[in-house]
């Protein structure tokens, strides 16, 4: 018989907002909860910002690719981009300028955002909702 066990070196969250700009906005607060646990709450002020612009076919790659996108500007600035303005988001498209801090190492690394399970949709009670898995 066999039997499949969740792997260890994944973390998964679960989602959701009333609107897919809150989906997103959570998302991202996450994801930098898991690089540095409680890093975002007690921020005073922004050392850096950076523009990202992404596209997909659908609003759940649209999702996965954003946070792929941080993530990487976050490896390479040694930031926690723990705020966004999004000048445009559409379930295809967006524009968003991140806000974040320096940090010198985080908590836990994540190599990866990934498809795995991630379906952003809207519930029974018309909010978006997703899951989530973090390679770590």
């Amino acid at each position: 018989m066999n039997q499949y066990v969740k792997h260890t070196a994944d973390v998964e969250i679960e989602v959701s907002g009333r609107t897919l700009q809150e989906l997103f906005t959570k998302s991202l607060e996450a994801m930098c909860d898991i690089l540095k646990e409680g890093g975002c709450k007690t921020i005073t002020h922004f050392d850096c910002s950076r523009r990202v612009v992404v596209s997909a076919n659908d609003s759940t790659g649209l999702l996965i690719d954003f946070l792929s996108e941080v993530l990487s500007l976050s490896n390479i600035q040694k930031s926690l981009f723990c705020n966004v303005y999004f000048s445009e988001l559409t379930e295809n498209k967006l524009e968003a300028q991140l806000f974040g801090i320096w940090f010198d190492q985080f908590d836990r690394e994540i190599k990866g955002v990934t498809y795995h399970e991630a379906r952003v949709k809207k519930n029974d009670d018309n909010n978006w909702e997703t899951h989530i898995i973090f390679d770590i």
